[in-house]
C-alpha cells in the first residue's frame, strides 16, 4: 500500500524532464492483459511502468550507471526492466481485482474525488514538457484512470481492515529495553572504505578489553566504560512475546538470562563480541510502537487474505508479447518542485540533442 500511494503522489507533485527524446513508442491500443471482460491496455501499463521509472532513474543511474535497466540485479536471468514491468503487472492485477469487488464493501467515488482526480490528470499534462509527455506515452485518460484505481483502492483497503481486531495485550505487545555495546572481532573498515582483518593478537586484545570493560563496570556506568575504550553504547529493544531474528542467537539468550538493571559478562557472537544491561522490563515507547505494529501486521495479512480469495481462479491473462514494446532507453529525471525548471525549452534542447552521439548526450544529462 505504501509504495502505491507513494506513486500516486508523485503523479500530483512532480515534474518531467526528458533531454534526449527519439519517438519510439507503443502500441497504445493493444491490449496487455485481461481480467474477465475488463482489458488493460499497453498504453496505461506502459504509462504506468514508465512514470515509476522515472521516480527511480536518478539513483539507480548515478549508482549503477546508464545501462542499469539491462542489468540482473537479482541474479535469477531478469532484467530490472523487466522486474519493474512485472511488477507493475501485479500492481494492476491488484486493482482491477479490486474495481470489480469494491461493491462489496459498498465503496463508490464521491463527485468531488472524481473532479479531483480529473484537475490533477489536466495539471499533470499541462505541468509537463511535450518531450516527457511523449516518452511516457501519457494521456489524461491514463492519468485519470491510474489515480481512479488507487483511490478505489484506498478506499477499499480502509474498509477490509476495519475488520482488523486490534485488541493486543500487554504481554504480546512488551518490548524489554536495553543498551549494548557492540566490539567487532572480524575486522575493520580503513579510511579507503576497505575491509581489514584483525590479525590474532588484535582480536586477543579487543577480547582482553571486553573482560576488563565488564569487570568496571560493576563499580562505573556502562557509557562511561564504553567511552573509555573508544565503543558507543547503542539502546534498543527486543520483544518478550516472539523471538527477535535481526538479533544472533547468543545475544538473544543472553538478553533473556538477565534480570532489570544487570550486565551481563562478555557475549561471543559470529563476528562481534557484545555487552549488555537491561534497563527496563517493560519499555513503553518501544511497546506502543510493537503494539501498532502488531495492529498493522494483522491489517496487511488481512488484507492478503481478501486478495487471496478475490484472485483465486479469476482469470487474469497478460499478453508478454505485447509488454515486449516496453523500452527503458531513455533517462528521465523528476523534479519534485524544489528547484525550477523552464519546460518550455524542452523541445528545442531534444531536437539539438538527437544531433548528438549517445555518449555525448549521457554526459550531458549529467
Amino acid at each position: 500500500m505504501k509504495s502505491i500511494k507513494k506513486l500516486a503522489a508523485l503523479v500530483l507533485a512532480g515534474v518531467l524532464t526528458l533531454s534526449i527524446f527519439t519517438g519510439c513508442g507503443v502500441d497504445a491500443s493493444k491490449t496487455a492483459a485481461t481480467l474477465g471482460e475488463q482489458k488493460v491496455s499497453l498504453g496505461l501499463v506502459n504509462f504506468m511502468t514508465k512514470y515509476q521509472k522515472a521516480s527511480l532513474d536518478d539513483m539507480y543511474v548515478a549508482y549503477f550507471g546508464k545501462d542499469v535497466w539491462d542489468m540482473d540485479m537479482s541474479g535469477n536471468g531478469v532484467s530490472l526492466q523487466e522486474t519493474l514491468i512485472s511488477n507493475i503487472m501485479s500492481e494492476l492485477h491488484d486493482l482491477y481485482t479490486i474495481k470489480a469487488n469494491m461493491s462489496e464493501y459498498k465503496v463508490t467515488l464521491t463527485a468531488d474525488e472524481e473532479a479531483a482526480i480529473k484537475k490533477a490528470a489536466q495539471t499533470f499534462m499541462s505541468s509537463n514538457s511535450e518531450d516527457a509527455i511523449k516518452e511516457l506515452g501519457a494521456t489524461e485518460e491514463y492519468v485519470t484512470e491510474m489515480l481512479t484505481l488507487y483511490t478505489i483502492q484506498n478506499k477499499v483497503y480502509e474498509e477490509i481492515i476495519k475488520e482488523t481486531d486490534r485488541n493486543v495485550s500487554d504481554e504480546e505487545a512488551n518490548m524489554r529495553g536495553y543498551s549494548i555495546i557492540t566490539m567487532p572481532i572480524d575486522g575493520e573498515y580503513d579510511k579507503n572504505n576497505s575491509f581489514v582483518e584483525f590479525t590474532e593478537a588484535q582480536i586477543k586484545e579487543i577480547k582482553a578489553n571486553a573482560e576488563k570493560m565488564v569487570k568496571e563496570m560493576a563499580e562505573s556506568k556502562m557509557e562511561d566504560v564504553a567511552k573509555k575504550y573508544k565503543y558507543d553504547v547503542e539502546e534498543a529493544a527486543y520483544s518478550t512475546k516472539t523471538d527477535d531474528e535481526t538479533l544472533e542467537d547468543v545475544l538473544l539468550k543472553g538478553l533473556k538470562e538477565l534480570k532489570e538493571g544487570e550486565v551481563s559478562k562478555v557475549i561471543t557472537g559470529e563476528d562481534d563480541l557484545y555487552i549488555v544491561r537491561i534497563d527496563a522490563d517493560t519499555d513503553k515507547e518501544a511497546t506502543e510502537e510493537n503494539r501498532e505494529s502488531i495492529i498493522e501486521e494483522r491489517e496487511a495479512k488481512l488484507y492478503d487474505d481478501v486478495m487471496t480469495k478475490w484472485q483465486k481462479e479469476d482469470g487474469w491473462k497478460i499478453d508478454k508479447n505485447a509488454l515486449k514494446q516496453i523500452d527503458f532507453h531513455h533517462i528521465l529525471t523528476l523534479d519534485d518542485g524544489s528547484t525550477e525548471k523552464d519546460t518550455s525549452k524542452d523541445t528545442e534542447k531534444s531536437t539539438e540533442t538527437e544531433k548528438t552521439t549517445e555518449t555525448e548526450s549521457a554526459t550531458e544529462d549529467k
